[in-house]
């Protein structure tokens, strides 16, 4: 009799033990939780900046940037800003990389020396990182008319530390007329790399804008292309820039059709989405599987087409390539692409007659 009444009072005091432990464990975690609150409690929602003699961009909790001008090494007056010499457009700003971000934070200031016909209307710049998967473009729109726009905006690319030295950074200045129209004034094109941009971080760089309106059109209209390969991925870019000149009206569709030939089969044929207008702009990037034994016996075929229900009507041609393909310019642009791998060779292209060029049976995309 004595031993179930031994077992019962042990039962009851491991059950009373196993309770007694599970109370302490409950108003343990409890004190603990209640501890976190008011020490999050006791925690600034603002963060504090500590003063800092180089200059920074403040981040707010929309990752947003907000420029500091007080910080950047500004002149002081504007009569100190160096104005480009002749009829040259120059714009300021500033670029710095944040490596453990891997964000390139491009600031741009302000232009000078515009033409007397821009004067009195919008301007604006559109920036795009190249080559870059993200075709979106940021763009910045000034603060004030005139001879001397300003801007004041910072715009952020995610661009990986790895690619930045592949990477340039491409800005157009246009001017908008009352119909809304966008008119180019020029652009920059700068190539990027760790080295340069360290270098110059926090430090007001000026560019003159690139204003090619004063050559000659071709009779079919031109094409502006960059071109880069790369030989350890086996990659070769193409990065179509805009045309001008076409022979089309300002309302149709245009797109271009980018080939990439191998003695004379066609490999790949690839499409840029379709611009409107006799002079639009694509700013897009189309990449190409290609061996470093192919460069030899390859070669770029660049067609602009109006896309329709039946079949494209083709506006001009323009093949790039090496000496067994093209001459003049042509092969110009290629060569220098093969020489200078680190970076984004861009160059104006006439288009050639396609009267007598031959459709291939793949259709461009639809408008």
């Amino acid at each position: 009799m004595a031993d179930p009444l031994v077992a019962l009072a042990c039962g009851l005091s491991a059950a009373f033990l196993f309770l007694l432990l599970f109370g302490l464990s409950v108003y343990l975690l409890w004190r603990k939780r209640r501890s976190q609150t008011l020490y999050r409690g006791l925690i600034p929602t603002t963060p504090t900046i500590p003063r800092c003699i180089t200059p920074v961009l403040q981040t707010s909790q929309s990752s947003s940037y907000g420029i500091r001008p007080d910080l950047y090494q500004l002149p002081e007056e504007p009569s100190e800003w160096a104005l480009p010499n002749g009829s040259a457009v120059r714009l300021w700003f500033a670029v710095r990389y944040q490596q453990e971000r891997e964000q390139l934070v491009v600031s741009l200031l302000r232009a000078a020396n515009l033409p007397v016909r821009c004067q009195s209307n919008a301007t604006l710049v559109k920036l795009q990182l190249l080559p870059s998967d993200d075709r979106r473009h940021r763009q910045a729109k000034a603060r004030r008319k005139g001879c001397h726009p300003q801007f004041n905006d910072t715009f952020v690319f995610q661009v990986s530390n790895s690619c930045v030295d592949q990477c340039s950074l491409n800005m157009n200045m246009y001017t908008v007329d009352h119909q809304k129209k966008h008119h180019l004034v020029g652009q920059v094109l700068i190539p990027l790399s760790h080295s340069e941009i360290k270098e110059a971080a926090g430090k007001v760089q000026w560019r003159d804008l690139d204003n090619e309106s004063d050559q000659p059109l071709s009779k079919n209209g031109d094409i502006q292309v960059s071109l880069n390969y790369n030989q350890s991925l086996h990659r070769l870019t193409v990065v179509v820039l805009r045309a001008r000149g076409l022979q089309c009206s300002s309302d149709a569709g245009v797109c271009a059709q980018v080939s990439l030939k191998i003695h004379t089969q066609v490999v790949r044929n690839k499409w840029t989405s379709v611009a409107k207008g006799n002079d639009p702009s694509f700013n897009e990037r189309l990449s190409f599987r290609l061996l470093p034994m192919q460069l030899d016996t390859a070669c770029l075929t660049l067609q602009l087409q109006q896309p329709s229900t039946k079949e494209p009507v083709l506006l001009g041609i323009v093949v790039i390539g090496p000496f067994m393909y093209a001459r003049g310019r042509e092969l110009e642009h290629w060569n220098d692409m093969v020489s200078k791998p680190q970076e984004l060779v861009r160059q104006w292209h006439p288009l050639g007659s396609a009267d007598n060029m031959q459709q291939t049976q793949c259709q461009p995309p639809s408008l």
